[in-house]
């Protein structure tokens, strides 16, 4: 949800600030590429080449294996030969494999082009890794490599028609998906976003140590996205699997195509909000008219989504910023020593907050 601390939180947070904490950046790379080599010969491309992308709290490379072209194919998204390799934070084995069959049924049954999840020799979706300077271990995951472009700040109108599709599509094959008995992502209702379900602390506590411009503010929008997500009930008609993280930098553009990348926080929510979270980079700012109607049109392309959700559209932009407020909130009671970090994030989303009301 933040700062590359993603992915499925199963009931209540348990933070490990050796987790959580920003690595040591000579050190950690080093140790987790010896998982990275032992994870890569259970997929069994122990000739790849290793490309150290990022560590936060999940530790990401580039795979990519002899032969392979530095270009995409031009008639198809991903680039042959390369793929992502994921050494997890979060140790819960089942939403990981249920985030890689969801991933599977996107690009199997959907048609759409995602980060398709690369199984093992076993068949496995993910490997579990150790050695013994990191004996606890990770999770690791493989996926295909999607070729396109990050665009943020430089995104136009036509690149919001085309996000608009992807959504659309997305909760077109999920309305209609039925999961593996087996399958487990987390639901984001109210209870999870705004109502502490995930805290070791009380959401009392947390508002608390707000600063006092936001808390009003905050209760007010928790108590209207109470009232309209149990009006909306969790009906397919409003509630299903969603991505639930489309912001931009989880969105890449190739040919005029919109690209999903890091479905870690996927699991079940609103579809609303799912519109909500890929279009709050933009709310309420100048041209946002354009960037929302643009989306619009897209979406309506592909699927219809009742008039009255599309009216909720404001109030969820506002869920989503008081659900950062309380995230970092959280995040910042439970780690201060990165507050340097923590207080911008729930300050931005905080004044985010309070154009709303504007």
């Amino acid at each position: 949800m933040y700062n590359g601390i993603t992915g499925p939180l199963p009931g209540k947070i348990t933070y490990d600030l050796t987790t959580l904490s920003r690595p040591h950046p000579a050190r950690t790379p080093a140790r987790c590429q010896e998982l990275v080599k032992i994870a890569l010969r259970a997929y069994g491309m122990e000739d790849a080449q290793l490309t150290f992308l990022q560590y936060l709290a999940n530790v990401i490379y580039r795979v990519d294996l002899p032969g392979g072209s530095a270009q995409g194919d031009e008639k198809g998204p991903y680039v042959p030969n390369r793929f992502l390799l994921r050494l997890h934070a979060w140790d819960n084995v089942p939403y990981i494999n249920s985030e890689m069959i969801w991933l599977e049924a996107l690009a199997n049954e959907g048609g759409l082009a995602v980060q398709k999840p690369i199984r093992a020799l076993n068949g496995e979706f993910s490997v579990q890794v150790s050695s013994p300077k990191i004996p606890q271990g990770r999770c690791a995951t493989l996926l295909g490599w999607l070729d396109g472009r990050k665009l943020d700040r430089s995104i136009r109108p036509m690149h919001l028609k085309s996000l608009g599709r992807l959504v659309a599509q997305l909760h077109t094959f999920s309305a209609n998906w039925q999961p593996p008995e087996a399958f487990s992502r987390p639901a984001w209702d109210w209870e999870a976003q705004l109502g502490g379900s995930m805290f070791d602390v009380t959401i009392e506590e947390l508002v608390a140590t707000m600063p006092g411009r936001f808390q009003g503010p905050f209760e007010t929008i928790s108590q209207e996205a109470k009232d309209a997500m149990a009006n909306l009930g969790k009906g397919s008609d409003a509630f299903g699997l969603i991505h639930a993280d489309l912001y931009p930098e989880n969105v890449l553009f190739k040919a005029g195509q919109a690209y999903p990348i890091d479905f870690e926080d996927c699991g079940y929510g609103y579809w609303i909000w799912d519109i909500a979270v890929a279009l709050c980079t933009w709310a309420w700012k100048p041209g946002w008219e354009r960037m929302r109607d643009a989306f619009y049109k897209g979406y309506q392309e592909i699927r219809t989504l009742p008039s009255e959700q599309w009216e909720m559209l404001d109030l969820f932009i506002a869920i989503q910023y008081a659900t950062m407020v309380i995230w970092a909130s959280v995040f910042l009671k439970n780690d201060p020593m990165r507050a340097d970090e923590h207080i911008p994030w729930r300050d931005e989303s905080g004044e985010r907050l309070l154009a709303y009301y504007d």
